[in-house]
């Protein structure tokens, strides 16, 4: 400090003199005696709180802690309204302020930041200044109450004096009007809170409130309360777009780099905001040039992250399982340019295996593709594809599945399936992986049968079918062929994803997928119907011999099981009923003609009603969970193909640093991806308006705040054509009251009151018959009837009178 009065003295030379100096030496010397003393006080009220909190067993602290509550609750009732906690809580919250009272002396920084943070959170909450003094003061009666060293006050008073004035500053600083607007939920007062904030700053003020080194979000704050008007009406605001005769405003990048995470909070939280959010993210053009509307998707925050990296907000949504908010435009147009550009073809080849495997499975083991000679030159071709298929197919899926069933047993990330039978949880997440497993089995336990390997055994040719050396042969080869069936319908049911590739077709297949469990029931009904109608006509007798129906069809449970479900689905051979209703056993036809009722009658319609039910809940959400499907291929299949390389080429090519263009010639906020649609496509979304941005004339200057829409004149084409025809119905009704009063039909006092409103004119009306026309109201109509003087008695309509016709 020694440098002020020499800086001083060199700036003021012919003003500084010995008696500045000798003032100066004064003031420094009172203020380092202050300072001395001073110092040494945070030692000694340190120790004055540790003896106070030595003296107190936890029986003691417990009850000064409920103690303080008690005598801040009956000095203050206001404070009732903001602490409505339970006794553990308050506890809780009183040891919170004890250990800060200690962090004070030990850890300032630290305290300093927690209250800080506390006095944030009181602000959300909007507590008033004024309680914190009687809350102080209630601390230290208690203190008094429970200790009587009175040497022990002062520093007990010094430290809840230093805290609670901390706190209020940090109340006063964080209480800004759009935090007590949030307090209110109110959209009114949100937007008088922001109304006069400068427009190059009014991002900052709905997006952060700082208070030394501690911030909240009242964006965040909003949703963690629950006070949704307000956060609808923050999340509006940012993602208006705002232009001057400068530049462009519109808070997308602001929302972005202070909410990386806005939309999995939105998932978690306040999913009913999502749609706002993603509203906000579409311009449309009002234009139609050459058949086409001009739309801007602005995607680059929502779908780039901050160091170039693809961000998990698509993934959420996906995650978040909501079919109508996926089917967003912002959302599938963004899902649809990952796919399109990025996705479809790394996922098709990954297929395109599957599908290489299936005609190799279909040429090693159909009969007919090949010759059927065991000897020909074509048996080769054969022990080729199934050669291939054993060390490509099967030992890739051995592969795959063995690596990462031991990581998850080693992990234990492993479920209950059947009784205490556990499986991999990667097994039970998908059905694809399900259904790869099934396959490997299927696969070793045909390498097991294979005939080829048998045959080796018996003969040094190779050859596919060995029957000429032994019946064990024949019946091994015939093992082999039957196990081969249920392969091939796997295969072709890997090779069915495809359909993903075509977003009609995954609806369709979602369909089929959401109404398997109603077709198992039915068939499940179905099994015991035909079970039961079975059991009963095996118990019939057979009087016809043993050429009859009822002998070769019905004699057994086995057959009479097998007829039934021939009839059932309409495989039984129409000869067959003559014989049923020749039969001498009079039940058999009426056995089956109840099943037939039963079946053909009652449950098959009752299936088709209850399939068109489960049709109509499942419809609107099919296309929705076709996009999810998309989805999840998109992040956890295709993506982990694409190298870091090709997504930076495939970052730049959109060009989201660079301003984008709405109409011809003016540019816009950058961020977007522009595309084109119909000129009638808006109207499958009309929650949109057309070219949406707020455009102001004036001073472009980022310090003055926007002016009030309210009081602003619209001076767009709508606004002009609803000043003009207000004019034009303003002047014809002047003109019609004149014309009303020239005919005598109206009084001229009532016609000074033309610029009134029609009601007003209308009620008026109501006058002495003398005067002019009279108006009444007739029965439950509540429209007025003007009435001519005249017929006035026979209460008879104006357009019936006898006197003005």
């Amino acid at each position: 400090m020694e440098s002020v009065p020499a800086l001083t003295r060199s700036l003021l030379p012919s003003t500084w003199s010995t008696q500045h100096e000798n003032a100066w030496s004064w003031f420094w010397t009172c203020v380092e005696k202050k300072v001395e003393v001073t110092r040494l006080l945070p030692v000694r009220h340190h120790q004055a709180l540790r003896s106070f909190l030595a003296r107190m067993d936890e029986d003691a602290l417990a009850t000064f802690k409920l103690k303080v509550f008690d005598t801040f609750f009956a000095s203050c009732e206001e404070s009732q309204l903001y602490l409505r906690a339970a006794n553990k809580r308050l506890m809780y919250i009183m040891g919170r302020i004890l250990t800060i009272m200690s962090d004070i002396y030990t850890k300032t920084h630290k305290a300093v930041i927690a209250v800080s943070a506390l006095g944030l959170l009181h602000a959300g909450h909007g507590v008033p200044e004024d309680l914190v003094r009687p809350f102080v003061q209630a601390f230290m009666h208690s203190i008094k109450q429970a200790c009587s060293d009175e040497s022990l006050y002062e520093g007990l008073w010094w430290t809840l004096d230093l805290i609670g004035r901390i706190f209020i500053r940090t109340l006063a600083e964080g209480s800004t009007d759009v935090i007590i607007a949030i307090n209110k939920n109110s959209t009114t007062v949100l937007k008088k809170a922001v109304a006069k904030a400068p427009r190059g700053q009014r991002y900052d003020v709905l997006l952060r409130v700082q208070v030394g080194t501690e911030s909240m979000s009242p964006l965040v704050w909003a949703v963690d309360k629950g006070a949704l008007e307000s956060a609808a009406a923050i999340i509006k605001d940012l993602l208006t777009m705002r232009a001057d005769r400068g530049r462009y405003y519109f808070g997308m990048e602001s929302l972005w780099s202070r909410h990386p995470d806005l939309i999995p909070l939105l998932c978690n939280k306040a999913p009913a905001l999502l749609t706002g959010v993603l509203d906000g993210l579409i311009w449309r053009s009002k234009n139609v040039k050459k058949g086409v509307r001009r739309v801007n998707y602005y995607i680059g925050s929502i779908m780039v992250g901050g160091e170039g990296q693809l961000t998990s907000s698509l993934l959420d949504l996906i995650k978040h399982g909501d079919p109508k908010i996926i089917c967003h435009p912002t959302a599938v147009f963004q899902a649809d340019l990952l796919w399109a550009r990025l996705c479809c073809l790394p996922w098709a080849v990954t297929k395109l295996w599957f599908c290489v495997t299936l005609m190799l499975f279909v040429i090693a083991e159909q009969k007919g593709i090949l010759s059927l000679d065991v000897r020909s030159q074509q048996r080769f071709t054969v022990i080729a594809c199934r050669a291939c298929l054993y060390v490509f197919s099967l030992g890739q899926l051995w592969v795959k599945h063995a690596v990462q069933t031991y990581k998850a047993v080693r992990a234990r990330q492993t479920r209950r399936f059947i009784w205490r039978f556990h499986l991999p949880s990667y097994l039970l997440q998908s059905g694809q992986e399900m259904t790869e497993v099934i396959l490997l089995l299927l696969l070793i336990c045909m390498l097991c049968c294979e005939p080829v390997l048998h045959c080796l055994g018996a003969s040094n040719d190779w050859l596919t079918d060995c029957c000429e050396y032994g019946e064990w042969y024949c019946n091994l080869n015939y093992t082999y062929n039957r196990l081969a069936a249920f392969p091939m319908l796997l295969y072709f049911l890997l090779a069915s994803e495809l359909v993903h590739l075509n977003v009609q077709l995954s609806v369709f297949s979602v369909i089929c997928a959401s109404l398997w469990w109603e077709f198992v029931l039915y068939v499940a009904v179905l099994l015991f119907f035909a079970a039961a109608f079975a059991s009963a006509v095996a118990c019939l007798p057979n009087l016809d011999g043993d050429d009859s129906v009822q002998k070769r069809d019905f004699f057994g449970l086995g057959a009479a099981f097998e007829s039934m479900l021939s009839m059932a689905f309409n495989t039984y051979g129409s000869g067959n009923y003559e014989g049923i209703a020749q039969a001498s056993e009079p039940l058999l036809k009426w056995f089956i003609i109840a099943f037939a009722a039963c079946w053909h009658v009652y449950l098959m319609n009752l299936m088709v009603a209850q399939l068109c039910q489960r049709y109509n809940e499942i419809f609107h959400d099919a296309r929705g969970n076709a996009r999810l499907t998309r989805g999840i291929i998109i992040y956890e299949t295709s993506m982990p193909f694409i190298s870091k390389a090709r997504w930076a080429r495939f970052v730049e090519s959109l060009r989201l640093e660079d301003a984008c263009e709405l109409d011809e010639g003016d540019n816009g906020p950058r961020g977007a991806v522009p595309t084109e649609e119909g000129p009638y496509d808006y109207l499958k979304y009309p929650a949109v308006e057309l070219d949406r941005v707020q455009r102001f004339g004036g001073l472009a200057n980022p310090e003055l705040p926007w002016p009030n829409l309210e009081e602003a004149l619209d001076d767009s084409a709508v606004g002009r054509l609803d000043r003009m025809t207000r004019a034009k119905f303003e002047e014809m009704e002047r003109l019609m009251v004149d014309m009303a009063v020239k005919l005598g039909v109206r009084s001229a006092s009532i016609s000074n009151g033309g610029s009134q409103s029609h009601s007003t004119h209308g009620s008026q009306l109501q006058q002495d018959p003398r005067n002019g026309p009279n108006l009444r109201r007739s029965g439950s109509d509540s429209r007025p009837i003007l009435l001519c003087v005249r017929c006035e008695k026979c209460r008879r309509g104006s357009d019936f009178c006898m006197w003005r016709r």
